[in-house]
């Protein structure tokens, strides 16, 4: 059977892998990778955003989306319910010299304002949010006419060159991940993604009133990381912090194994997936 995707599986109901993050909270600020800069345009020009409008972003981890909006002029609101993510979240944004108003929260719990915001942004967590509540939560908090713009970042496997050693790693241990095999480092079970704005309409929005002006935009992008880069990277992503031990070993083993013999780094292609929906105006 194939892995399911985030949107058919509601793994916000996971308590601890939800908040698994902040145990590797400054590794992670470290090495996952940031956002095309393109994307930051085209969220703005949808949103018909201005400097000094309100964005909201949930899940804000250690705010590597936040601040490239903020940096521009927005006014940020971060959501991010680790409190050691968030700690690292307020550090950057001292530290960059820029004020975001953060808080410790889940998003389904969180004290807005009905109507406050012009954007909302979030960025490789909006599955993280309860999938029965988070667009009436997001139709709340936007504005008429504001923007729903989620958007992830997803390794693409098809022609990576080290996909089948990868492949044979991850089979030898696919039954001790502690959290549900298919996650988007593992190439062969990799859980599908939307692709396109119908997709993303079929998936969240038929028969719902509140958005319009549904639309899906994706960037294609390479990075190279070296052996010990990328087993850092991987060690940020949630199924491998709750992997057992020994198996975490033997396959970080095995893995730097492949790296190794293929000279010490890789490239690795990204998708970064942006999702668009327009808060209709009442």
């Amino acid at each position: 059977m194939p892995p399911l995707s985030d949107y058919e599986r509601d793994v916000s109901t996971d308590q601890h892998r939800r908040l698994s993050f902040g145990s590797v909270a400054e590794q992670y600020d470290r090495v996952r990778p940031s956002y095309p800069a393109e994307l930051i345009d085209t969220v703005i020009d949808y949103a018909h955003a201005q400097p000094g409008d309100p964005i909201l972003d949930v899940g804000a981890g250690t705010g590597r989306a936040t601040l490239l909006f903020a940096e521009r002029g927005y006014g940020l609101t971060a959501i991010e319910p680790d409190s050691e993510m968030a700690a690292v979240a307020s550090k950057r944004a001292a530290t960059a010299g820029l004020t975001i108003e953060l808080l410790t929260v889940d998003f389904e719990q969180a004290q807005l304002p009905e109507h406050g915001f012009q954007v909302l942004i979030s960025a490789t967590a909006w599955h993280w949010v309860t999938p029965a509540k988070r667009n009436a939560l997001a139709a709340r908090v936007l504005r008429p006419g504001g923007a729903l713009a989620p958007f992830w970042n997803r390794p693409q496997w098809g022609e990576n060159p080290l996909r089948e050693q990868f492949d044979r790693i991850y089979r030898a241990v696919e039954e001790e991940f502690a959290a549900a095999p298919g996650g988007v480092m593992s190439p062969f079970g990799a859980p599908p993604q939307l692709r396109n704005a119908a997709e993303w309409y079929e998936q969240e929005f038929a028969g719902n009133p509140d958005f319009t002006d549904i639309d899906a935009r994706s960037y294609l992008w390479h990075q190279r990381y070296t052996t010990d880069e990328y087993l850092g990277l991987l060690g940020t992503h949630s199924d491998h912090i709750m992997l057992p031990d020994g198996p975490r070993e033997r396959l970080f083993t095995a893995i730097r194994s492949v790296i190794d013999e293929a000279g010490g780094s890789f490239e690795l292609t990204y998708q970064t997936l942006l999702c668009l929906a327009r808060r209709r105006a009442t």
